[in-house]
């Protein structure tokens, strides 16, 4: 099977991060190109890294692309206001897949959220799935939505709500809230990578769980 060239955005994410690594890995991909803002500390002799304006996607010069792997996500706070936020999890998506299948990328992998809805009264939800909603528009030949559980892993901004529901998990029985436990960056980005070595034609939702992934 020919070797594939993947490109990556929110690289610099816990569910990213750990994307770039197992990609790097993987002996399915001779080239792994990542696209940010600020250079990532991690290096590969497969890895490319970009440094792009975020805002100026669709000017980004012609690559050949086979696969995107979107894991672009903040908060508000993060953001600073609610315009910020809707730019990152939902422009930048969709101009990234836009950009990606004009360049020949057949199958986008993408990482959303449980509930994910463009009519959701939450706006997080709501925004997320306005995501989800315009990247279906572009009509892939494959796509994949990730609904991961709480993330759990080391990052740049302070989550305190975050740490706190995770601990709480911890004293919980194993079948209690099963969807709800949460997991790692490099669990989830494992359930990525393995089902990309398989993923079917058309659009499949992948509940993302402690044990697995299921659809």
């Amino acid at each position: 099977m020919q070797q594939k060239t993947a490109l990556v955005v929110g690289a610099s994410g816990v569910v990213g991060r750990e994307l770039v690594k197992g990609l790097c890995a993987h002996p399915d991909y001779a080239k792994v190109i990542i696209w940010l803002r600020r250079p990532l500390a991690f290096e590969h002799p497969k890895l490319q890294q970009q440094i792009i304006d975020f805002e100026h996607i669709a000017e980004q010069p012609h690559i050949a692309v086979d696969e995107v792997f979107c894991a672009l996500g903040t908060t508000i706070k993060q953001a600073g206001n609610r315009a910020q936020f809707l730019k990152v999890d939902v422009e930048y998506p969709t101009a990234v897949a836009a950009w990606a299948k004009h360049a020949g990328a057949t199958a986008l992998f993408l990482v959303s959220a449980p509930h994910a809805n463009p009519d959701s009264r939450i706006f997080y939800l709501r925004a997320k799935g306005q995501a989800e909603q315009q990247i279906r528009a572009l009509d892939y030949p494959k796509l994949a939505i990730f609904h991961p559980p709480l993330i759990i892993g080391e990052r740049r901004d302070k989550r305190p709500a975050e740490k706190t529901m995770a601990a709480l998990f911890k004293y919980l029985p194993k079948n209690w809230f099963k969807a709800y436990q949460p997991m790692s960056g490099a669990e989830i980005a494992a359930a990525i990578i393995a089902a990309a070595e398989k993923q079917p034609l058309g659009v499949h939702i992948y509940r993302l769980q402690a044990a697995g992934a299921e659809k």
